[in-house]
């Protein structure tokens, strides 16, 4: 039932992958890489709606706290309370968690297209699928048996015990439907590259891990526990365990999309974080006020200067005019018996 629901993502990969081998140099590895990139490009978009709706919530946090403090006894008063606060913020908790219900199928169907059952999935018209199965017995390698003539699965699988694959799965010396495991069956040596591959995997895998944690940090939230820290060290060497079973095709597949997640998240997101940031920063910056004896800007009466008199100070009227500068007939009296 599950695999019908994803049938048709597995026939858009098969398709997508020989349109692209079909290109020159008609380098099936090429395909493979070619194909991540596209993938990991039309999830970009998703992605970035996911990291938004996630920094808005982080920035939000110490106030959703306090709501579920405050009612912490009171389970439906804490949700009106929470659903009151999300509708004034315009701020829509799902909204990190709806792109992985696109994100996640694409990325199973891809994954799935590469480790298993590959030639089912490629248009059987096409260069691609004439270029890895039209060799299949009589005229197969030594050791593959001549009784797999009718599925090129069978064969490719026959193909990969053998440690052998058709030349259109060569690429930069490894063989694209062989696994770490099978090359290491068969030599040391010769199974280099594909432990290479793998250590390339896990390395990317780990830095994607500390690129996020650092990046939380960061943004002023607290560091994960130890359990968290524990699971984090673990998974990539988890990661790098499952590839070394997983054919080669996939673990470029691995390999690209990693490098794709470093670049995104150092370039892209990261200003995310870095524009919210600013944004905090201009929020909780003080404003600088105006000193109390300086007129607001933009209007307003404002105080006239006062005039002075010919030989002394201010009237202490203040009003203007040439009255302010004569002596009242009092004043005048009383200095004439000051001089008598």
């Amino acid at each position: 039932m599950l695999a019908a629901l994803f049938d048709p993502l597995y026939s858009v990969v098969g398709h997508l992958l020989a349109l692209f081998y079909a290109v020159p140099p008609h380098s099936l590895g090429l395909a493979i890489i070619v194909l991540t990139l596209v993938v990991m490009l039309v999830q970009f978009p998703l992605i970035a709606k996911q990291t938004r709706s996630m920094i808005q919530m982080q920035r939000v946090q110490p106030e959703i706290k306090k709501i579920q403090q405050k009612y912490k006894d009171d389970r439906e008063k804490q949700n009106a309370e929470l659903l009151k606060f999300y509708q004034e913020n315009k701020i829509n908790p799902l909204a990190g968690c709806l792109p992985l219900l696109i994100i996640f199928p694409i990325g199973i169907a891809v994954l799935d297209t590469f480790r298993r059952n590959f030639q089912d999935h490629i248009p059987q018209g096409s260069q691609l699928y004439a270029a890895v199965c039209g060799n299949r017995p009589p005229n197969a390698p030594k050791g593959v048996k001549a009784t797999v003539a009718n599925s090129c699965g069978e064969y490719l699988s026959q193909l990969a015990k053998a440690g052998k694959a058709p030349p259109a799965m060569h690429f930069l010396g490894l063989k694209l439907n062989l696994s770490a495991r099978d090359a290491l069956s068969h030599g040391i040596v010769g199974s280099l590259p594909y432990l290479i591959l793998i250590v390339l995997v896990t390395f990317t895998s780990w830095y994607q891990v500390r690129q996020t944690q650092a990046r939380q940090l960061q943004s002023g939230n607290q560091p994960p526990n130890a359990q968290m820290q524990a699971v984090t060290r673990i998974m990539p060497i988890f990661f790098g365990f499952i590839s070394f079973a997983f054919n080669t095709a996939t673990t470029i597949y691995f390999l690209v999309s990693n490098a794709w997640r470093i670049g995104q998240q150092h370039f892209v997101l990261g200003k995310m974080y870095e524009e919210e940031a600013e944004r905090q920063k201009n929020k909780n910056a003080p404003k600088n006020d105006p000193p109390p004896d300086e007129p607001a800007s933009g209007g307003g009466n404002k105080t006239q200067p006062r005039r002075s008199g010919g030989g002394g100070g201010g009237s202490p009227s203040g009003s203007n005019g040439d009255s302010n500068s004569r002596p009242s007939p009092n004043a005048a009296r009383r200095k004439k018996k000051r001089k008598r």
